[in-house]
């Protein structure tokens, strides 16, 4: 691989679970946990480790770092984590302190999987995406640690559709949905807080053996474009 190498290598037992800016310099920073549940955040410049921490207590293996959010508008990432019992929990930082920890309206079940955050309303908030074993897509649009809204979105696409994550795809503003079949295929939800305004395939089929990573502004056009992954290769959606 031509890329950078970043920091120490923190070893196997540590993965990295997304990025967000932690600490308000406007540069994304590293938010890594442990097999044994600790979490950990690396605060970048660039490709330079400015600082590393261990993150508040650690909350054991049964609850996964699902990724980062803004979840009470104070412009630093928040975490999300979601326990095998499905039960689901965000720490609100401050750079690497955790400021409050709170578990997040009911649970709901270990068949409910938290995909990821985007903010669906346009509130400045980040709100939580769910993916049931079933198919069916549900919202939880949040307030800091509260619920202020939980509904299933959509019509069920099915278990062979699975939710990759969110981006703004139509620019306006609020989160979109991507989606891939288990043949590869890709489509993308636009939404308008938990109402799907369109939903569409995206481009040909690159085949089961490419894998949809996430979403990004690849062209710094403010809307972003899908990232695909076989083997260790990546290519980028259209090119």
């Amino acid at each position: 691989m031509d890329a950078t190498k970043v920091g120490p290598n923190p070893g196997p037992s540590w993965k990295a679970i997304g990025t967000g800016d932690f600490n308000g310099d406007g540069f994304s920073d590293i938010l890594f946990q442990n097999t044994n549940g600790q979490a950990a955040i690396w605060e970048m410049n660039g490709t330079n480790v400015i600082d590393s921490a261990a993150v508040g207590p650690n909350p054991g293996p049964s609850w996964k770092a699902i990724g980062t959010g803004d979840f009470n508008g104070d412009g630093l990432a928040d975490i999300l984590f979601q326990n095998t019992s499905g039960q689901v929990a965000i720490w609100e930082m401050n750079g690497t302190n955790v400021t409050d920890a709170a578990a997040v309206s009911a649970n709901p079940g270990p068949s409910w999987k938290a995909i990821g955050t985007g903010d669906f309303n346009g509130d400045g908030k980040s709100d939580i995406l769910f993916q049931n074993t079933s198919g069916q897509v549900a919202i939880w649009e949040m307030n800091g640690t509260n619920a202020t809204s939980e509904a299933a979105v959509g019509p069920n696409p099915g278990p062979s559709w699975k939710a990759i994550g969110t981006g703004d795809f139509n620019g306006d503003g609020k989160s979109d949905i991507l989606f891939q079949n288990t043949s590869g295929q890709v489509a993308i939800w636009e939404m308008n807080g938990t109402n799907v305004t369109s939903d569409a395939v995206v481009g040909p089929n690159p085949g089961p053996s490419w894998k949809a990573i996430g979403t990004g502004d690849f062209k710094a056009t403010a809307i972003p474009t899908s990232c695909f992954r076989t083997q260790a290769v990546r290519r980028q959606s259209g090119k």
